[in-house]
């Protein structure tokens, strides 16, 4: 059995933490929760279902008060169905700007 290699350019990390998210063009805040991030994307699992393409905004706070929120901006480039809960979707988005 051959071994897996990475192919990725930057290493993901698991990081389970609230995410609070809006869709530009949007007033409603959408909530999540934090699953894989690297430093050009993020999976999260959420009960909104955002559409391909749209534009977000995201605030993450990893670790309460100890680290400053994370502040990003990205496009969603992926929404499927969670297949652990029929009321959540897995969401991919792709970062594109990060302060």
């Amino acid at each position: 059995m051959a071994e897996h290699e990475e192919k990725r350019d930057f290493v993901r990390m698991n990081i389970e933490t609230q995410v609070t998210y809006s869709i530009k063009g949007e007033e409603s805040t959408h909530h999540g929760i934090s699953g894989d991030l690297s430093a050009t994307g993020l999976h999260m699992i959420t009960d909104y279902k955002p559409a391909e393409n749209d534009i977000v905004s995201i605030v993450m706070n990893p670790s309460g008060d100890r680290l400053p929120p994370f502040v990003a901006e990205g496009k969603v480039i992926r929404v499927v169905p969670d297949e652990n809960n029929a009321n959540n979707f897995r969401v991919s988005i792709e970062l594109t700007k990060t302060t």
